[in-house]
C-alpha cells in the first residue's frame, strides 16, 4: 500500500520519525508541510500519515493551518488508513487530540495514534540533554517507530488518549498559546559570527526571516520551533534574554531541508 507521510520538524526529530517510518513502511514519501503551503494538489497514497511535534501541549500552529486549508481541500476519496505521530518530551495528549479533532473536521477519520519521546529542544526552557541521554532517546525510539510500523501495516486501530480536559483545552487554549510561542522579533538576535548564509532564511517553516544587508531579521509570525536558532552553522544566532539549554544541532536526523532559495 502506497503511504505519503506529511511531517513539521524544526530541530529534526519528527523529521528523523517520519524518514524511518517511511523506511520501514516501504513504497513511502514524506513530504515537508511548509512546502505545501502554496499546493493547489498533493497526491496522497492509500494510507497517509502526519508526524509532528509538540510545542506547548499542542501541534504547531502551521501544521494545524495546514491540515484546515491545504489538506481540507484535497481529495480524500481514497485514503483508507490515517495515521498521527507526534514527537514530544513532556507531554503531547493535548496535541494529539488537537490533532485528530482538526483531521476530523477537514473530513479525514484518524485509524491509528503513536507518539514517540524524543529530546526537548525548546532552550528557553529547559536544559539540552547530554548526548549520552540523547543517545537513549534515539534508540527507544527506534524500538517505538518499529513497533508503529508493524502496527501500521497490519491496519492496527489505536485512537488518540482521552486527555483531561482536551476539548475544552483545544477550544479555548490552542490558538492563543499558539500566538504567544514566541515572538521572533523580539526573541533573537545575530552576532558577528554571521556570515550571512542565509541559512536561516531558507529552512524557516514559517517564512519568517528575512536577510536584509547580509544580516537576517524576524518578523512576528514565528512557530517557535527554533530551527534557525539549532540549525545555524556558525551559532550566530543568539537569544535577547536569558536561556536554560544550549544548541542541538541533531546532525544524526538527516534534516537538511530547506524551503525556499
Amino acid at each position: 500500500m502506497k503511504t505519503t507521510i506529511l511531517c513539521f520538524s524544526g530541530s529534526g526529530n519528527s523529521y528523523w520519525v517520519a524518514s524511518q517510518l517511511a523506511t520501514q513502511l516501504g513504497d513511502a514519501t514524506v513530504l515537508m508541510i511548509p512546502s505545501l503551503m502554496e499546493a493547489d494538489s498533493i497526491e496522497l497514497g492509500q494510507r497517509v500519515g502526519i508526524v509532528y511535534p509538540a510545542y506547548k501541549f499542542f501541534p504547531p500552529n502551521l501544521a494545524t493551518f495546514f491540515v484546515e486549508t491545504v489538506l481540507s481541500e484535497q481529495n480524500l476519496d481514497g485514503v483508507a488508513y490515517l495515521f498521527q505521530v507526534c514527537t514530544y518530551n513532556r507531554a503531547c495528549s493535548w496535541a494529539l487530540s488537537a490533532m485528530e479533532r482538526t483531521l476530523t473536521q477537514a473530513g479525514l477519520a484518524v485509524s491509528y495514534t503513536g507518539r514517540v519521546k524524543m529530546a526537548n529542544t525548546y532552550v528557553p526552557l529547559f536544559k539540552t540533554p547530554s548526548d549520552e541521554r540523547i543517545d537513549r532517546y534515539y534508540t527507544e525510539a527506534a524500538k517505538q517507530i518499529a513497533q508503529m510500523a508493524r502496527d501500521i501495516e497490519e491496519g492496527a486501530i489505536k485512537l488518540a488518549p482521552r486527555a483531561p480536559f482536551a476539548r475544552l483545552a483545544t477550544r479555548r487554549l490552542m490558538k492563543p498559546i499558539h500566538r504567544s510561542l514566541m515572538d521572533g522579533a523580539a526573541a533573537f538576535a545575530v552576532t558577528d559570527a554571521c556570515n550571512a548564509c542565509g541559512l536561516c532564511q531558507r529552512i524557516c517553516p514559517s517564512g519568517n526571516i528575512e536577510i536584509r544587508g547580509g544580516k537576517p531579521l524576524w518578523d512576528r509570525v514565528c512557530s517557535g520551533c527554533l530551527a534557525c536558532y539549532h540549525r545555524c552553522p556558525e551559532q550566530a544566532i543568539i537569544f535577547k534574554s536569558r536561556i536554560r539549554g544550549d544548541h542541538y544541532p541533531n546532525e544524526r536526523s538527516g534534516y537538511h531541508v530547506e524551503y525556499r532559495p
